[in-house]
């Protein structure tokens, strides 16, 4: 094997022993499935082919961004990508910086637990606005 795989096998490994790190994981992905599993089963069967559909509600100005049905995907998707990001980033920097890392993941955690309530709350928005 060459250096660079077991180096990453190794990165891998030194994260999965991290007892927060797998809890941190796996709440960040019960969150993007959540998000996931919520529209499609709550949301996607009365959308499905509108044209316009709520996507973002304002206290001051009621509902200030609209889109395409497809668009509701934003908000999980965002967090998958942003996610993927944030723990390769983990993996680079574990070695040299372990506290730096760490933040990268709680920042992960908390980023996907928001993602999570803000597509929540769009799909309460277009159940009452639907």
């Amino acid at each position: 094997m060459s250096k660079i795989i077991v180096e990453r096998k190794g990165r891998i490994a030194v994260l999965f022993r991290v007892e927060y790190f797998r809890l941190g994981v796996a709440l960040t992905i019960g969150c993007i499935l959540g998000s996931f599993v919520l529209i499609l089963w709550r949301l996607f069967p009365e959308i499905y082919g509108k044209d316009i559909i709520p996507l973002h509600y304002n206290i001051h100005y009621g509902v200030d961004w609209t889109g395409a049905w497809w668009q509701i995907f934003v908000y999980p998707v965002a967090a998958a990508v942003m996610s993927v990001v944030n723990v390769g980033i983990a993996m680079g920097i574990i070695h040299r910086e372990p506290m730096l890392a760490r933040v990268v993941l709680v920042g992960t955690v908390l980023l996907s637990v928001f993602l999570f309530c803000s597509t929540v709350f769009v799909v309460l928005m277009n159940i009452v606005y639907g």
